[in-house]
């Protein structure tokens, strides 16, 4: 028995309830290329950076398409050489105007196959970067694809392992960014 006074009443529930990764900071990291697993330096559990590469590929699509650009960028340098030399040879009457048109017209041609294959390198996956170092270098293996993690997080799911053919719609990892989660 008690006096009566004010107070306050405590009311709880007990409800069951989910946990649940948040959609928005989860991704499915799949190679863009076919290929060869020849390294996967991630394991389930693992923290990836954003750009940390997390599998290397040995592609030989890639290679066919990093060749098919620097043959490009060879051919850039053939014809702009022919188109100077024809210029000049028109300018000083010594060759015809159509000789000097079809250089022109070749140039454009070669510039236009060397913006084309950028742009199947860059669907690829492989950075503007990476398309300029390509350019520089002689001995770089062009078969290397760097599967590489858009964005912070921890792997949650690992599908590939070392020699394993990939499919270009392979899903290799799930990274999830776990400071946020649904309840």
């Amino acid at each position: 028995v008690a006096v009566a006074r004010a107070g306050s009443v405590q009311t709880s529930f007990t409800l069951p309830g989910t946990i649940a990764l948040n959609a928005d900071r989860r991704v499915h990291v799949v190679s863009r290329i076919p290929g060869i697993v020849q390294e996967s330096r991630k394991q389930l559990g693992d923290p990836v950076r954003a750009g940390e590469v997390m599998a290397v590929i040995d592609s030989r699509e890639l290679a066919d398409t990093k060749a098919v650009y620097l043959a490009a960028r060879e051919r850039l340098s053939l014809a702009e050489t022919t188109f100077t030399r024809e210029k000049d040879l028109w300018e000083k009457k010594i060759a015809p105007e159509e000789d000097y048109l079809k250089a022109k017209q070749a140039l454009a041609e070669v510039r236009i196959e060397i913006q084309v294959a950028v742009q199947k390198l860059r669907a690829l996956g492989v950075s503007e970067a990476s398309v300029q170092q390509l350019a520089g270098r002689t001995n770089t293996s062009l078969t290397r694809y760097e599967v590489v993690a858009p964005l912070a997080g921890t792997v949650i799911e690992k599908h590939i392992t070392v020699g394993e053919m990939l499919k270009d719609d392979t899903e290799a990892f799930v990274v999830a960014d776990l400071s946020t989660v649904w309840v």
